[in-house]
C-alpha cells in the first residue's frame, strides 16, 4: 500500500497537494477495518447522490485545506482536475489531472489556493477532515482586510486557461482548537432550524477594473423532518437528524461535530456477520450510516442497564443508510448490526468515565453472544469526560497510528471467575493482518 502512494504522489505536480495512508486495524474480516481520526474538530459527510454528479466547476478555498478521504465502491473512477492558483506557489499556474478509487485507506490533501474539481462521486461519500487557516496578523491592522469567511470559496469554470489564472493569496495562520469548537457551536445552532444552501462565489471585473466577489446563493428550505426515521422504546435510543447544507438536488454537506475523537468502520464487500452483541460502559454510540441508499440494515437492541424501566427490553430495528440520520446508543444498550456488506459506519462517541477514572476507550466493548441468556445486568459508567480528556485522548491516539498496528480490534468476554463467582472480563486479541493494498 505505501509503494502504490508513493507512485501515485510522484505524478503530482502540484506543490502541496498529496495522499498519504490512513491507520486501519482489522476488524474482523479480511475486507473490515476500523480507521481511527484523531481529531477533536468538526468533520464535513459530503455526499453526491446515486445519479450522474460532477461540480461543474472548480472551487478554490483561500483559508480551507481539504482533507478528504474517499468512501465507496473499490471499482470506481473518480476523475480530479487542479490548478494551482497561488501566486507565491512554485507551481503557480500549473494544471494536473488525476483518476482513482475510493479506499478508505488513504487521504487526499489538497492545500487552500489549489482549485479542485472532481466528476464521477455519484455512489460516493466523501469525509473531509478539513483544516482552517487565519489572515495574518499583520492583516488585522490594515483598514481592509480583502477576506471574509463567507467569501472563502472562489468558483472558476472548467474551461478556464490556466495561464490566464490572476492569482490569489491564501490564508497562511493555522487556527487554533477554539476556532473549530466555535464553529461547531456555530453549526449545530444555525443547522437545527433549517437547512441551508452552498453558496457560489464568482469574481466579477467592474466597468472601473476593480476586481470584486458576488457571493450567489439558492433559496433556504425549512429542515427535512426526520419522521420517517424508526423511534426506540428504550430510553437514550434515538434516531435524529443531522443539520445538512444542500449543494445540489441529491448532495449534501453533513457537518459532524464533535469534540470527541471520530472513527468509521470500513465493512467491506463480502458479506459476513458478528456472533455476538457490542456492550460499551463508557462509551455513547453516535452512528451515521454510509453507503447504497436501496439497501437495508438490521439492528437489534437490549438493553442490560442496572435499574432501567426496560431492562433486557429487546428491539428490532431496519433502515437504509441515511448521512443525515444519526443513531444515538447509549451505554449499558446491547447491539447488533446485519447485513453491513458495502455499508460505512461512522461513529463520533461521547464518552463517560469510571470512578477511577481509568477508563480506555479501546478495552470498553463487552462481546456477549447473541443466543447466550439470561442477558447480563451492567452498570455503566456516568461521569462525562471533559474536553481535556477527549485532547489528551487524540495525542494518544496520534502517538498509536504513527505505529504500524500490533493486533486486530480486540474481543472481550465475561467470564465466571471459578474462585469469587464474579463475571469479569477478560480482552482477546488477534495479531495485526496487513491492509491489503486498495
Amino acid at each position: 500500500m505505501q509503494a502504490e502512494t508513493e507512485a501515485m504522489n510522484a505524478r503530482i505536480t502540484i506543490e502541496g497537494l498529496h495522499w498519504f495512508n490512513r491507520w486501519r486495524l482489522g476488524n474482523g474480516s479480511s475486507e473490515s477495518f476500523v480507521v481511527p481520526f484523531a481529531t477533536t474538530r468538526p468533520v464535513n459527510i459530503v455526499t453526491h447522490g446515486d445519479t450522474h454528479f460532477d461540480y461543474g466547476q472548480f472551487g478554490i478555498h483561500l483559508a480551507q485545506q481539504d482533507v478528504l478521504t474517499f468512501l465507496g465502491d473499490a471499482s470506481k473512477v473518480i476523475n480530479a482536475r487542479f490548478i494551482d492558483c497561488r501566486k507565491a506557489s512554485p507551481s503557480f499556474r500549473t494544471s494536473l489531472s488525476l483518476q482513482f478509487s475510493p479506499a478508505s485507506s488513504r487521504t487526499l490533501v489538497i492545500p487552500p489556493g489549489v482549485a479542485h474539481t472532481f466528476s464521477g462521486l455519484e455512489g460516493v461519500t466523501t469525509l473531509n477532515a478539513y483544516d482552517l487557516f487565519l489572515p495574518p496578523l499583520t492583516s488585522l491592522l490594515q483598514p481592509t482586510l480583502g477576506w471574509t469567511p463567507e467569501h472563502d470559496i472562489i468558483n472558476l469554470p472548467l474551461e478556464v486557461d490556466p495561464a490566464s489564472v490572476e492569482g490569489v493569496q491564501p490564508m497562511g495562520e493555522p487556527a487554533a482548537n477554539r476556532v473549530y469548537h466555535h464553529l461547531a457551536a456555530l453549526q449545530r445552532s444555525i443547522l437545527s432550524t433549517s437547512e441551508l444552501s452552498h453558496a457560489e462565489t464568482r469574481q466579477f471585473t467592474l466597468d472601473t477594473g476593480e476586481h470584486v466577489h458576488i457571493m450567489l446563493q439558492p433559496a433556504v428550505h425549512a429542515a427535512r423532518e426526520a419522521s420517517a426515521f424508526p423511534v426506540s422504546g428504550i430510553p437514550g435510543v434515538e434516531f435524529k437528524r443531522h443539520g445538512s447544507v444542500r449543494t445540489g438536488e441529491h448532495s449534501r454537506i453533513v457537518p459532524v461535530m464533535g469534540p470527541s475523537p471520530f472513527y468509521i468502520v470500513d465493512h467491506g464487500a463480502q458479506p459476513y456477520s458478528f456472533d455476538s452483541f457490542g456492550i460499551h460502559l463508557g462509551q455513547e454510540d453516535h452512528l451515521t450510516f454510509l453507503g447504497p441508499s436501496c439497501q437495508s440494515i438490521r439492528l437489534k437492541l437490549v438493553d442490560v442497564r442496572a435499574g432501567s424501566a426496560t431492562l433486557h427490553r429487546e428491539e428490532w430495528h431496519e433502515f437504509r443508510p441515511d448521512p443525515e440520520m444519526e443513531l444515538t446508543i447509549p451505554c449499558g444498550v446491547a447491539h447488533a448490526l446485519f447485513d453491513m456488506a458495502h455499508i460505512y459506519t461512522l461513529n463520533r462517541p461521547v464518552f463517560y468515565l469510571d470512578d477511577a477514572r481509568t477508563y480506555e476507550p479501546g478495552n470498553d466493548v463487552i462481546d456477549w453472544p447473541l443466543d447466550d441468556r439470561p442477558y447480563p445486568v451492567l452498570m455503566p459508567n456516568e461521569t462525562l469526560a471533559s474536553l481535556g480528556y477527549l485532547e489528551t485522548l487524540v495525542e494518544v491516539q496520534k502517538q498509536l497510528t504513527a505505529l504500524a498496528p500490533a493486533a486486530e480490534t480486540p474481543k472481550a468476554l465475561l467470564v465466571t471467575d471459578e474462585v469469587s463467582g464474579r463475571q469479569v472480563k477478560v480482552i482477546l486479541t488477534q495479531a495485526a493482518r496487513s491492509s491489503p493494498a486498495p
